[in-house]
């Protein structure tokens, strides 16, 4: 990734969107389209995802059963 300055992390960190783009586009002296690509690539050096937002869980089916219990089953097997 291209050398930044200092204050486009701190813009993206305080959520300035648009200075850090415009300050992106100053220093390298680019077109938007390609600041709007390095900002989105130094967001996510900046705010990387956890491992949990990376598994989600598979869908979940709710049955009530006769006697007015609630069942959850996490898996197409369960389900009867």
């Amino acid at each position: 990734m291209a050398e930044l300055p200092e204050i486009v992390d701190r813009h993206i960190l305080e959520g300035r969107t648009i200075l850090a783009v415009k300050t992106i586009r100053d220093a390298q002296e680019c077109p938007l389209d390609e600041a709007i690509h390095l900002y989105h690539q130094r967001y996510e050096e900046l705010h990387p995802e956890p491992d949990t937002a990376q598994k989600c869980p598979g869908p979940r089916i709710l049955r009530f059963e006769a006697d007015g219990s609630l069942t959850v089953s996490e898996d197409q097997q369960d389900v009867r």
